[in-house]
């Protein structure tokens, strides 16, 4: 019997503006609470009935909970946050990572109006000989995925004719893409976004969710492959 893999935090980071010039990891964060699913509960009582029951109703996306130490002039990172709150900003382009690797964002192909919005910024208090704490809270305004499947290589191409995306190197399988998953494509010239995988093979993925435009391999394409 294999061992589980559990997750260590000592890696996890809060990255804001993924991808662009401003990208960031927000400084001074030691404490990091992934979104949770949950519904409703119902309690029922009745008049000489001993035991209550409970039944679950409509569910809702959990609360992104982070924190630490407070850091002045992290402009990119703390400052950013407090710009969102402040502008009741919808961002989709903030990534929770577990590690190096693997992380959590909103997922626009199930749900194209997801996103985080901010809810909470509080700088705590400090004794003498000790920092002062940050705590932050980021309400999922809609669907979220966890990302754990990656391929990065320059064998990958795009084809139009079927909405199709292919491997010479024929690592689809072995990267653990299946059908059902988001897909985030990443470093193409025209293609980059978010997909669902129709069907797998190890050289080839058919997608939907998004148009694809014709492509030849060279560029290094990274993809991400994620389910809730």
């Amino acid at each position: 019997m294999s061992r589980p893999e559990f997750k260590l935090g000592n890696d996890a980071a809060v990255v804001l503006k993924y991808g662009t010039a401003d990208q960031a990891v927000i400084k001074g964060i030691n404490k990091l609470g992934l979104p949770e699913l949950m519904r409703e509960v119902i309690s029922i009582q009745e008049f000489r009935t001993d035991f209550d029951f409970e039944f679950t109703t409509s569910g809702k996306y959990g609360r992104i909970t982070f924190g630490g130490n407070l850091v002045l002039g992290d402009t990119k990172g703390q400052d950013q946050l407090k710009q969102y709150l402040i502008d009741n900003a919808k961002i989709t382009d903030c990534r929770l990572y577990l590690d190096l690797e693997n992380f959590v964002t909103v997922d626009l192909a199930r749900d194209p109006d997801a996103c985080f919005q901010v809810s909470r910024v509080t700088p705590g208090q400090a004794d003498k000989s000790g920092t002062f704490t940050l705590d932050c809270e980021m309400v999922c305004g809609g669907r979220f995925a966890y990302f754990v499947k990656h391929l990065t290589g320059t064998t990958i191409a795009f084809v139009a004719t079927g909405n199709k995306i292919t491997d010479s190197a024929s690592g689809f399988v072995d990267a653990g893409f299946e059908a059902g998953q988001t897909l985030i494509v990443e470093g193409s010239t025209s293609n980059d976004g978010q997909y669902i995988i129709e069907s797998v093979a190890a050289g080839e993925i058919v997608v939907s969710g998004g148009t694809i435009t014709d492509e030849a391999a060279g560029n290094s394409i990274t993809l991400h492959g994620g389910t809730l």
